[in-house]
This record gives structure tokens, sequence and C-alpha cells, in this order.
């Protein structure tokens, strides 16, 4: 069954939005690849919210990331945009 909820429906094109952003040090790879895209939500009024994990925490590209993200979001339509840094569970291999 497809979904025809609006906001569901924007969530998954903000969330593809962000899985195309590109990591700052290793550019063949996304962000989503590496899973430092952790999630990404549209809340009630319409902000989207992205969360990242670092590969650890002293990551010096975390800004760099962050930025990206909130740029590629607002490029792609969505006028509020909130990234979130999310360190635990800590960032891991396995995801």
């Amino acid at each position: 069954m497809v979904s025809r909820d609006p906001a569901l429906l924007d969530a998954r094109r903000a969330r593809h939005v962000a899985e195309q952003v590109p990591d700052p040090e290793l550019p063949m790879l996304t962000l989503a690849d590496l899973g430092v895209l952790r999630d990404v939500e549209v809340d009630g009024d319409g902000t989207v919210v992205a969360s990242l994990t670092p590969t650890y925490s002293g990551c010096p590209a975390m800004a760099e990331m962050r930025a990206d993200v909130a740029a590629r979001l607002r490029a792609a339509g969505y006028p509020r945009v909130e990234i979130r840094t999310v360190l635990d569970p800590p960032w891991t291999s396995d995801w």
C-alpha cells in the first residue's frame, strides 16, 4: 500500500535529500552510507530535524557535516531545519 499522508511523504523526501550529502573527508561516500545520518523527521510545525552521530566524539568535520546537511535541506525548500548531534548510542560500523 502506498502512503498518501503528506507529512509522511514530506519526511521521506527530506530524508532522501539528506541522504545525498557526501562526507567532507570521504566524498565518495554519503553520510548515510557511513551511518552518520541517523534519522530525519519533520515535526508538527514543518521543521526538518536531522540527527547525526559522529564517528567519534571529537570529529573535526562535524560542524561541516551539520552545515552541509542544513544547507542541502534548505536548498530543497525546507526553510526550518534543526540538526541534532546524537552521541548515545555511539557510532559503530555495524550500522
